[in-house]
């Protein structure tokens, strides 16, 4: 599977009545094609996967995986849980669907141990087809699990699917060289972190990003541009752009300010977050509009 490039982690849309707006769901997926993109991610951390019933996740599946086959982009389905009984069953539904990758972070661990852990990855591999690879989330901030560049390597070397890393543990450009120096060169390495450190991560050798940035063709452009030994012109591209993709990664309200820029945009119709995700205020709402003014 040939999936460089920049995969797009969608946000959850929802209405008023707190229900799924697919409408807004399917311009996203639309939104992700006329911008470049590789790929779609669903049901990531970003995508308030642990605020969603399961009957809500199979219609995300469902009604995404359908979008992305009709436009022609790799589904990416998070299905990362407490337990590898409830990872696997996720996986087994997303495998079932026809989403051609699986993202799965560690469960939270008072005490990480890995022979545990490998166990959980590998209920995972064993419940997905063979058309559907894994990528391994490295998300300590979320997680509390440490995994180690070697360690991921080994789950690539002993798990037939595993495809790609994408890689959320700062700083993660010298992680990235760090892999690099011992996996095999199939394994795929992503940024994500909003795209934070983007520019530094291709510098390093990732093979793209999966991100939400709401203005994820600029990701694009500048993945292009690198890729096309531009780099000059991509470095000078991505600091334009860093002030605010800077102010998107805001800690707690990183989701809503997000959010806000998709409706903004007229990509989607709401921007409101589950409770108990923070939403902006008055005070954070004016930051944005006077950070946006320089780039709507």
């Amino acid at each position: 599977m040939e999936n460089n490039g920049v995969h797009f982690m969608m946000p959850t849309i929802f209405n008023d009545q707190n229900t799924i707006d697919l409408e807004s769901m399917e311009n996203i997926c639309k939104f992700a094609k006329d911008s470049g993109c590789k790929g779609l991610v669903l049901l990531g951390v970003m995508g308030e996967a642990h605020r969603l019933s399961e009957s809500e996740r199979n219609l995300l599946i469902d009604e995404i995986s359908t979008m992305a086959e009709k436009l022609s982009l790799i589904l990416t389905v998070g299905v990362s849980a407490e337990s590898g009984y409830l990872a696997a069953n996720y996986a087994k539904k997303a495998s079932k669907s026809g989403a051609q990758q699986v993202m799965l972070a560690p469960p939270i661990m008072k005490k990480p141990n890995e022979s545990v852990l490998f166990r959980y990855y590998e209920e995972v591999n064993n419940a997905i087809s063979k058309d559907t690879k894994i990528v391994i989330q490295d998300l300590p901030e979320q997680s509390g699990v440490h995994m180690s560049p070697k360690f991921m390597v080994y789950l690539d070397k002993n798990l037939d699917k595993v495809n790609s890393i994408k890689l959320e543990d700062p700083p993660t450009p010298s992680k990235i060289s760090k892999i690099s120096k011992i996996k095999n060169k199939d394994l795929k390495i992503f940024g994500g972190l909003g795209g934070l450190f983007f520019l530094e991560e291709l510098m390093r050798g990732a093979s793209g990003t999966m991100t939400g940035f709401a203005f994820t063709e600029i990701l694009v452009e500048i993945y292009d541009l690198f890729s096309k030994n531009k780099t000059e012109e991509a470095k000078n591209l991505f600091y334009k752009w860093l002030p605010l993709i800077r102010y998107e990664n805001t800690a707690g309200i990183s989701l809503s300010i997000r959010k806000e820029i998709l409706k903004q945009r007229k990509i989607t119709n709401f921007s409101s977050v589950r409770y108990p995700t923070p939403s902006l205020d008055n005070d954070d709402k004016n930051e944005l509009d006077i950070i946006l003014k320089d780039y709507l």
